[in-house]
């Protein structure tokens, strides 16, 4: 807790949205439907934000973390990039075993083109695989990882405004509902803060042991 605490102090700017954030999303779950709320959030379409969105949402794919480690490894921030691919597996593994677990239909699955005509063929899906969002889940990873890691705090509002839009695509493009998209940033900001918190102990560990040292000393 008392780690928690000098994080949140060290990057009040990060965790006050954050906190916002969830807060709104909470209220909104609590006091309307998921149907009310998908349709509130999805008024307005156009051609322009299709194109847009189906392209940003690129960054709550795998394949973007997995890209930003290969950087990292390349600009020998080795430690940070660990950090990033840790986050990633992580946080899908416990999104890949809630989905299956709770085997929640995802809107085009229980909303029809009458109802909804904006579902965009080629790129909605339907099934059972809502909760929670994956694409969410690995930005909020990443997001999260990288505020913690940055000196100049200014950046970490822009990693954090960054996965709060890609969560909105999610909804935008039809694939989840609002409760998937917040479980999703919820999973995936506790998981790098989990794997910040562990591999920094690790790494204290060793760095203590190679000095024949105490790690305690570098608290």
């Amino acid at each position: 807790m008392k780690g928690f605490i000098r994080t949140c102090k060290a990057d009040p700017a990060f965790w006050s949205v954050l906190l916002i954030v969830f807060t709104i999303s909470g209220i909104s779950l609590a006091v309307f439907s998921s149907r009310e709320i998908f349709f509130s959030l999805n008024s307005i379409h156009t051609l322009y934000l299709d194109t847009f969105f189906q392209n940003y949402t690129l960054l709550g794919d795998g394949v973007f973390s997995i890209a930003i480690f290969l950087i990292l490894l390349l600009v020998e921030r080795t430690a940070l990039a660990m950090q990033v691919i840790t986050s990633y597996l992580f946080s899908g593994i416990v999104s890949q075993l809630l989905k299956r677990a709770v085997q929640a239909p995802r809107p085009h699955a229980i909303i029809s083109n009458a109802e909804y005509p904006y579902f965009i063929e080629g790129i909605t899906h339907t099934g059972t695989t809502s909760f929670p969002s994956g694409h969410t889940t690995s930005v909020f990873a990443l997001a999260t990882i990288l505020a913690l890691n940055t000196k100049d705090k200014r950046f970490s509002l822009i990693y954090l405004i960054t996965a709060i839009i890609t969560g909105y695509s999610r909804i935008y493009l039809g694939q989840h509902f609002l409760a998937d998209v917040t479980a999703g940033a919820l999973i995936g900001t506790l998981s790098g803060l989990l794997v910040y918190w562990y591999l920094r102990q690790v790494r204290i560990e060793w760095v203590g042991v190679e000095r024949g040292e105490s790690y305690l000393k570098y608290y």
